[in-house]
C-alpha cells in the first residue's frame, strides 16, 4: 500500500480583483435603473399631456378593472398585475384621497 502525502495549500496572495473588473456588471447595473426611471417619467408625462377627458375615461375604465380583477374573491391570485395597476392608478390627478385609500392595500 502506498501511503499518500498531503498536499500543501498555497495560499493566494496580493489584492482582491482589481475594480475594472466589476465595471460591466455596474454598468449594466446603472444602466438598468435608468431605463426603469425612464419608463416610470414616461407613463407619468403620458398622463399628464392627455387630454382631460380622455384621461378621465382611462381612469374610469382603469379603475374598474381593478375593481373587477383586484378587489373580487380571486384577487390573490393576480398580486403582481393588481400592484401594477394600483401603481398606474396613483399617477392620474383623478385619484384623490378616497382613491388613494382605497390602492393602500396594493402598495
Amino acid at each position: 500500500m502506498v501511503a499518500l502525502k498531503p498536499r500543501p495549500v498555497v495560499a493566494k496572495q496580493g489584492l482582491a480583483r482589481p475594480w475594472w473588473r466589476d465595471l460591466p456588471g455596474w454598468l449594466l447595473l446603472w444602466t438598468l435603473a435608468a431605463v426603469a426611471l425612464v419608463s416610470t417619467c414616461s407613463d407619468r408625462r403620458g398622463l399628464q399631456s392627455a387630454p382631460a377627458e380622455e384621461r378621465a375615461v382611462l381612469f374610469q375604465q382603469t379603475l374598474e378593472h381593478f375593481h373587477t380583477l383586484c378587489e373580487g374573491p380571486r384577487a390573490s391570485a393576480f398580486v403582481p398585475r393588481c400592484r401594477e395597476q394600483a401603481r398606474f392608478l396613483r399617477e392620474f390627478p383623478e385619484c384623490e384621497a378616497a382613491c388613494r385609500a382605497r390602492l393602500e392595500p396594493w402598495r
